[in-house]
């Protein structure tokens, strides 16, 4: 084969930075990526994610100042989570950025948005 990673893996990637507050509290409602740049399995890479406020729009991410919620640096499918934020369990609806970037070059390889409703308990 190629080497290349295949687009599951990449959600997989953006999924592994997600605070563990909202993977407990919310289910994912829907998800957009921007592919950018290829990734090869041996690549590691790292997942920023950046809860969104009602207030902000995506220039955070586009002018490359994302402030991140949790960072993962994976390879070949293993993550290593630090410094995950902490959230409001008030929110019924949250909406998160994430970015993929490669972690020696730091080539953005994906971006992506997220939306989580909260769960019906």
């Amino acid at each position: 084969m190629n080497q290349h990673v295949n687009n599951v893996t990449y959600i997989g990637w953006v999924l592994e930075s997600m605070p563990q507050e909202t993977l407990d509290t919310h289910e994912l409602e829907m998800i957009t990526l921007d592919y950018r740049r290829e990734c090869n399995k041996d690549d590691i890479v790292e997942s920023l994610t950046s809860l969104v406020s009602e207030t902000s729009d995506t220039s955070q991410v586009e002018n490359s100042t994302f402030a991140s919620n949790g960072n993962a640096t994976s390879t070949n499918g293993v993550a290593k989570v630090t410094s995950p934020g902490k959230l409001s369990l008030s929110s019924e609806g949250l909406e998160f950025l994430h970015m993929l970037k490669q972690a020696e070059s730091g080539f953005e390889i994906n971006r992506g948005r997220t939306k989580w409703r909260k769960l019906g308990r």
